[in-house]
């Protein structure tokens, strides 16, 4: 029995050095190529899901220190760790991973303020109590231009959804999460509509892989995604506990959406959920602060 556990603790201790081992030569990698040319080239070339040698390469690292310990979760991961305190070797590995978390954080901090990314969050008491029904927007299926004038003054309440990239794993999943409970939204006379920034060819495409229903609008001016204080982060898009939880969903056989080569797009922008009542006045808003972090369908019905 003690053999057995010694065992699992050393294959415990040698996976989680190699995945140490892996994040530390994506960081260095990463800091170099950062340092080379302007940061904004850096994170448009660089970072990037078909490059396994990108900052991204940590979520395929993750999934893979998963399955080889046999669990599916950080938690269970943390849980099998704490089983086997008494291996000094699986203490040191354990160490580095930590020490890993504190460095890739800061990597991505310094890139944040380099950017000035951070600057561009603004707090709850500077964001919109009223969203202006003027702003311009685009129907993505038709290329009209139209305002939010169109949804209000119709006795319903409207759920903005702000999505992010094109190719966000996450935002799908939120909107599917909502089309599963349309009839409890339609009983509290919720309509929802999504916003993204990006360009009608992407949006397009969008459309036709998740086969939305939702009204979507273009807001490629990002008007409506600055009237409620929603800014961009490198760090709470790819900090050391997301791409943890990343893993868990490659784990769990989802597939992250790949985006168009032909457009641009901003990984790094956040999203949001808002939910507005028939005269544009915000009663329920949740700035996202990860590409996880998402209302659930419970919050937003019990907005009064």
């Amino acid at each position: 029995m003690a053999e057995e556990a010694q065992l699992t603790a050393d294959s415990c201790a040698k996976a989680l050095t190699a995945f140490v081992g892996n994040g530390k030569s994506l960081l260095d990698l990463a800091e170099k190529e950062s340092r080379e040319g302007s940061l904004q080239e850096f994170i448009r070339q660089k970072i990037r899901i078909e490059q396994k040698q990108s900052l991204l390469g940590l979520i395929e690292a993750g999934a893979a220190l998963y399955k080889s310990l046999s669990v599916r979760r950080e938690k269970d991961m943390e849980d099998l760790w704490r089983k086997h305190t008494q291996c000094a070797a699986l203490r040191d590995a354990v160490q580095d991973f930590q020490q890993l978390e504190v460095q890739w954080d800061a990597f991505l901090q310094r890139l944040d303020d380099e950017l000035q990314l951070s600057a561009k969050t603004l707090d709850v008491g500077l964001q919109s109590k009223c969203i202006s029904p003027d702003i311009p927007l685009v129907d993505a299926r038709t290329g009209e231009v139209l305002t939010l004038q169109k949804y209000l003054g119709k006795g319903k309440k409207i759920l903005l959804v702000l999505i992010r990239q094109f190719s966000c794993l996450l935002c799908r999943l939120h909107l599917k999460d909502l089309e599963k409970n349309k009839r409890s939204l339609d009983a509290h006379s919720v309509e929802v509509v999504v916003i993204s920034f990006g360009c009608q060819e992407g949006a397009s495409h969008w459309l036709q892989e998740t086969s939305c229903q939702y009204d979507m609008l273009l807001d490629p001016d990002r008007k409506m995604y600055t009237a409620f204080g929603l800014g961009a982060s490198l760090k709470k898009v790819l900090n050391f506990g997301n791409m943890l939880l990343y893993a868990e969903y490659v784990v769990d056989n989802f597939e992250f959406p790949r985006g168009l080569a032909s457009i641009q797009d901003d990984m790094f922008q956040l999203g949001g959920d808002f939910v507005l009542d028939e005269h544009g006045r915000v009663l329920f808003s949740h700035c996202c602060q990860s590409p996880i972090d998402r209302p659930s369908v419970d919050d937003i019905l019990s907005v009064q």
